[in-house]
């Protein structure tokens, strides 16, 4: 779920950097970014509800990856709310906002996928 949100934030990301805008792509356009927000809130709640059943071994230097993907994870879903709210108010997201969201987001996946492939 997280790399499928991953995947069409990068595609919304390039929309918006290539319309001006990221509601552009008409009724489809407009329904990705929500999809991209449910798809990584379910996946945080998957991530949260794995590393509760299985928490992440301390060999190799994993100890708090686990931990640091939640968290990165969870500041990128609330940044991404407030995406959503400048949305609402008819105002285009700031570049700043729009990169910090971005740049917290694949962080936390690049620890999720560095704690699946080595464990």
């Amino acid at each position: 779920m997280l790399l499928l949100a991953a995947s069409l934030g990068a595609w919304l990301g390039v929309r918006a950097m290539q319309q001006g805008g990221v509601n552009g792509g008409g009724v489809f356009g407009r329904l990705l970014g929500p999809l991209h927000g449910v798809l990584g809130a379910l996946g945080l709640t998957a991530l949260f509800i794995a590393l509760a059943r299985h928490p992440v071994p301390a060999r190799m230097g994993l100890g708090g990856f686990g931990a640091g993907a939640e968290i990165l994870l969870g500041l990128a879903l609330l940044l991404g709310l407030f995406v959503v709210i400048a949305a609402w108010r008819q105002r285009r997201p700031a570049g700043l906002l729009l990169g910090t969201h971005a740049t917290l987001a694949i962080a936390g996946i690049t620890l999720v996928l560095a704690i699946a492939s080595l464990t």
